[in-house]
């Protein structure tokens, strides 16, 4: 799944669950940064820092707001979503295999053109006028984006978690919750935009790729048998699929998502150091030895 987007149901759970993928990073913290108008509004730049993270998810905004409705002495805060975006299984063996790292700045800058858009079509608030209550965009998110290297089966999935705070400010410069039914509208189109900037960049690059439907592409240099090697959770999802009479083509969207979280396995830590040498016997295994991830 290139792009996918979900509401986060704990803003302690979500603040845990970040920490925890910290492992798959290559210098003990998970790449991060903040992304969106709304974050610069909040003065938030550079790194994620993961105590105002936290806080943004529990509606604690830098400035000292709060936001939230009030229920039996209670503050109720939705704390955000989390909309993610993957690369092709071929850029993430190249990337993290064949160790070329410039795709890996191709991917953030195809995650940061994606949420350009999310951003600039999908941020809104609900404002209340007497009894009307109307939709009105804003313009303006404030999304920590987490960069990771590794899918749940331990193979190399470049992919970037875009967490967007349910927090956006009005044209008056009041802070106010996320109206978030637009997300769930254009996901599938941001993921379109994700894939052709890189795909773009990947031919900046002086890669070749192959095209397939719906604007998905892999890079040419890259076997399919080392693509197969490498997609244990897509494996696992179609055999559940078989399973059922059915293949990935022919399953509904909910079906794909609903056996996709049935099938996710418990994540299990391992650093690069470990993980790499294990990818490359397998890339050789598949064909896809140094000699021909050089030449790619």
């Amino acid at each position: 799944m290139v792009a996918s987007v979900a509401a986060l149901s704990s803003a302690g759970q979500a603040a845990s669950y970040y920490e925890a993928d910290d492992y798959y990073a290559e210098g003990g913290a998970a790449p991060s940064a903040w992304e969106g108008e709304g974050a610069k509004a909040l003065g938030l730049t550079g790194e994620v820092d993961r105590a105002v993270f936290k806080k943004g998810l529990e509606g604690e905004l830098p400035n000292g707001e709060a936001l939230g409705t009030m229920r039996d002495g209670t503050r109720q805060h939705r704390p955000g979503w989390d909309m993610t975006f993957s690369a092709p299984k071929s850029v993430s063996i190249m990337a993290e295999v064949a160790g070329d790292r410039r795709l890996v700045a191709a991917h953030d800058r195809a995650v940061r053109t994606a949420l350009a858009y999310v951003e600039r079509y999908g941020a809104a608030t609900r404002i209340r006028t007497g009894g009307e209550v109307r939709t009105v965009e804003t313009g303006k998110l404030a999304i920590a984006t987490f960069r990771h290297n590794t899918s749940r089966a331990q193979d190399p999935q470049l992919h970037t978690h875009s967490v967007i705070l349910n927090a956006t400010q009005d044209r008056s410069g009041a802070w106010r919750s996320v109206e978030s039914l637009s997300f769930f509208r254009i996901y599938r189109d941001a993921g379109s935009i994700y894939r052709q900037a890189l795909a773009q960049g990947a031919r900046e690059l002086g890669y070749q790729v192959r095209d397939g439907k719906d604007s998905m592409f892999e890079l040419a240099a890259v076997p399919e048998k080392a693509i197969r090697e490498f997609s244990a959770r897509g494996n696992q999802v179609e055999a559940a699929l078989a399973e059922r009479g059915k293949t990935r083509a022919e399953a509904t969207a909910a079906e794909k998502a609903t056996l996709t979280l049935a099938t996710r396995e418990a994540k299990q830590e391992a650093g690069r150091e470990q993980l790499v040498p294990r990818w490359r016997a397998q890339a050789e295994a598949a064909g896809f030895g140094e000699k021909e991830r050089i030449a790619a």
